[in-house]
């Protein structure tokens, strides 16, 4: 593991995109269980497994990339379409027995509820981001859901490869409410998670498409609008139902679906609850947890 940051851009992207990618415990313990009924499961319950994990998300996009045969032409853009591509019996062989996301941090506990925190998040913001592109009646929901599961994949493997150095940003933002996360991340690790995040994406060799819908030079774009939408969402959630960033939240949302803010809030709302229900994947209290009347002012 990691305990100071590393010279440049280029040496953390080369680092990060070379360690084997651990699990979330339940994911583990929910695939043994498929596993046992084999005769009885088809690709849509291992899809809707791999769905709640965005550790496991990623290495499922990254062992098709890394597996792609010349016969393969177009890029494969949803984790439905790589299952069908590899089987059950190959996924059960690639992934049965990975890393456990638990055991990696079993001494730094504060780095786990960190790491759990942002993958309960993700698998939030691909939940709005599913909602948002099937109320909009976009051409492959899936495929945005897929995207949004793996934005914060490079906060995420910081967090398991440098907990100290993350635990630093944590304490920085938490220590100066003013400051910008870009900010805190720079004066720890030297660059931003966004450039690492689009460099590891680039250096892992994913699909274009998805790589383009996390782009934010492309904002412009109403995909690439919902999927940022929704990544802001869940992650002002995460601090709270008054976080001021919310207003503009609910406000682009609404755009997009073409409602008011008072819509979009009441449909965010339902999507909290509804993900409320599994929050035993994640082992910590879910957006839900902290829902309260919202404060007039957020959505006016």
């Amino acid at each position: 593991m990691l305990t100071k940051p590393l010279p440049d851009l280029p040496s953390w992207i080369r680092h990060l995109s070379q360690q084997e990618i651990p699990i979330l415990a339940y994911s583990l313990e929910r695939m043994h269980e498929l596993q046992g009924k084999f005769d009885d499961i088809d690709i849509r319950d291992i899809a809707h497994l791999i769905r709640h994990d965005p550790l496991l998300s990623l290495r499922l996009v990254r062992y098709l990339e890394s597996h792609r045969h010349n016969s393969q032409i177009t890029d494969v853009t949803t984790l439905d379409r790589i299952l069908l591509m590899i089987g059950l019996s190959g996924f059960f062989r690639a992934f049965g027995h990975s890393l456990v996301l638990e055991n990696q941090l079993v001494h730094h506990p504060e780095a786990l509820e960190g790491c759990r925190r942002v993958c309960s998040r993700a698998y939030f913001s691909a939940r709005i981001a599913e909602t948002i592109a099937t109320r909009r009646h976009d051409l492959d929901p899936a495929e945005l859901t897929t995207a949004v599961l793996l934005h914060n994949s490079a906060e995420i493997l910081l967090w398991v490869e440098a907990p100290t150095l993350a635990i630093q940003i944590a304490s920085l933002l938490k220590n100066n409410p003013g400051m910008r996360s870009r900010d805190a991340q720079k004066q720890v690790l030297g660059v931003t998670l966004h450039e690492l995040h689009l460099g590891l994406l680039q250096a892992w060799h994913l699909p274009k498409l998805l790589q383009h819908l996390l782009d934010d030079r492309f904002a412009n774009e109403p995909r690439v609008r919902t999927a940022a939408v929704a990544t802001n969402l869940a992650r002002h959630l995460g601090n709270s139902w008054y976080d001021p960033g919310l207003h503009d939240d609910y406000q682009s949302m609404a755009n997009l679906i073409g409602s008011t803010a008072e819509t979009a809030y009441t449909l965010t709302q339902n999507i909290a609850l509804s993900t409320a229900k599994e929050w035993q994947w994640f082992g910590i209290p879910p957006a839900a947890a902290m829902l309260v009347q919202t404060a007039p002012e957020l959505i006016e």
